[in-house]
């Protein structure tokens, strides 16, 4: 039981040519549960997900921090907390996980005055607190924001929604970038010239926005006041503004907030879209996840005394091995063959209720729209939340994602994410059941090729792997040579 539980949307700020002004909500979901109030200045802190084995998370906690400081913003002696953050949100990649916290620390305190302010009312400190305006207006309010800050006084206008057949296909890649080193980048001077295709643009998309003119985003997210920039900061990013542009299904992309990250509105085939700048990272030698996201259009969100049964919502109808792998105590080699298969993608919903039911609807969806899922793993998430994720065939790719989407939408999840650049490798054995070792040898010998194992699945003839698809000749040589006898 959660005395307080504050769910916080994911946010993209500095969106396209809109540049400190303009940002969007986004429908995956940091969680902050305050479990116990506990004497002033002491503090139990439980991460669960992104972060959670970074020490400095917990020692300098930024739902903390601003919690702290909207207390004593107000005349209020902060109480000491015990705090459990479940985190989807990820770090340090221009979605907004920063102002997520600040957006969390400030609903929390104001959750603890004798009255509560309504939400638009915290919003000047909260952009005080983040030092502009992009990121935390529309993660407090939801939807598409344009705001403007003098250092004192707060504007914003909210736009109209996204419709609902476009979606935010948005690429993590496996780089960091902060703020800062993102701010150093930019230049300190713009010519006229410049200055006058950004105006033009930023006036072109909040008209668009407002006006429900989609077509003209892809004009209208050009930029020359950052994005060049930041783009040359992390492997693939001018290489994915330019190609994913000019793919048909592709409405408008821009960098995510200060980067890494790149967001792209699809209107249609959003998984084609991640796809492509799925390929391009890898080209450049980065892995990278997708988010296929809708516009979240609440904002932070505050429940009290939530249970489990509150938050679920009822059902609907290269190295050298040892030449005694894969051999049994009788002797024989109970490895017959190394499989492999490309022809994959794992999904993986994030943040699900863990109650009864949840799993056979989901599957069940997936079945009746005739996606066959394999390799299904349950990941436990303290705080009955947990994610589900499993593997289809790249061709049922853009089902399984809009079936996923829904399933998550309904039920409250954190979000969707998938993966196009992996692949399956396995040992295939009459006699593997009577060999316990194997599984251990297995994974010393992609582990002795600095090989990450991403899933498993075992049965009595077959024990398979996911690996990265840039890591799968490596696996299926390796395996061969140490079980292949």
């Amino acid at each position: 039981m959660s005395l307080l539980r504050v769910k916080v949307p994911a946010s993209s700020a500095n969106l396209g040519s809109g540049f400190d002004t303009v940002g969007v909500a986004l429908s995956l979901y940091n969680f902050f549960d305050v479990l116990e109030i506990l004497p002033t200045g002491q503090y139990e802190i439980d991460v669960v997900g992104e972060g959670s084995g970074d020490a400095s998370l917990v020692e300098k906690n930024g739902v903390v921090q601003s919690y702290e400081k909207a207390c004593r913003e107000w005349g209020l002696e902060p109480a000491g907390l015990r705090l459990r953050t479940m985190n989807a949100i990820p770090l340090k990649r221009g979605l907004g996980s920063s102002s997520s916290a600040i957006v969390g620390g400030v609903a929390i305190a104001n959750e603890l005055r004798e009255r509560p302010l309504p939400k638009e009312e915290l919003l000047p400190l909260m952009v005080a607190m983040e030092g502009h305006p992009d990121n935390v207006v529309p993660c407090c309010l939801g939807g598409m924001v344009v705001s403007c800050w003098d250092g004192s006084d707060l504007k914003y206008v909210r736009m109209p929604p996204l419709p609902s057949d476009i979606l935010a296909v948005v690429a993590v890649p496996a780089v960091e970038l902060s703020t800062e080193e993102a701010r150093r980048a930019l230049p300190k001077h713009v010519s006229m010239s410049d200055a006058v295709y950004n105006v033009s643009r930023s006036a072109l998309l909040a008209a668009s926005w407002a006006t429900g003119n989609w077509d003209n985003l892809g004009w209208a997210m050009d930029d020359r006041l950052h994005q060049p920039f930041r783009a040359r900061l992390f492997p693939g990013g001018e290489a994915i503004l330019d190609e994913v542009r000019r793919i048909p299904q592709c409405t408008g992309v821009a960098i995510s907030g200060s980067g890494p990250s790149v967001l792209a509105f699809a209107r249609q085939e959003a998984h084609r879209v991640a796809e492509l700048m799925c390929s391009i990272f890898s080209r450049f030698g980065v892995r990278s996840r997708f988010f296929v996201l809708a516009e979240d259009g609440a904002g932070v969100r505050v429940s009290r005394n939530v249970g489990c049964s509150e938050i679920f919502r009822p059902l609907r109808k290269g190295s050298v091995f040892s030449m005694t792998f894969g051999v049994d105590s009788f002797g024989r080699c109970v490895v017959g063959e190394v499989i492999s298969d490309r022809d994959v993608a794992k999904i993986a919903v994030l943040g699900v209720p863990d109650v009864p039911g949840v799993a056979a609807r989901l599957f069940s969806d997936l079945a009746s729209a005739g996606v066959g899922a394999e390799m299904i793993v349950q990941s436990v998430m303290r705080g009955q939340m947990n994610d589900i994720a499993f593997i289809v065939k790249q061709s049922l790719l853009g089902e399984a994602i809009s079936i996923c989407r829904s399933f998550a939408s309904d039920l409250g999840a954190q979000g969707v994410t998938f993966d196009t650049e992996v692949a399956k490798v396995a040992l295939k054995g009459e006699h593997l059941a009577g060999c316990p070792e194997i599984p251990s040898q297995m994974f010393s010998v992609l582990a002795g090729c600095r090989i990450n194992i991403d899933m498993i699945a075992a049965a009595s003839t077959v024990i398979a792997c996911i690996v990265a698809a840039g890591d799968l000749e490596g696996a299926v040589g390796a395996l061969s040579q140490a079980f292949l006898h």
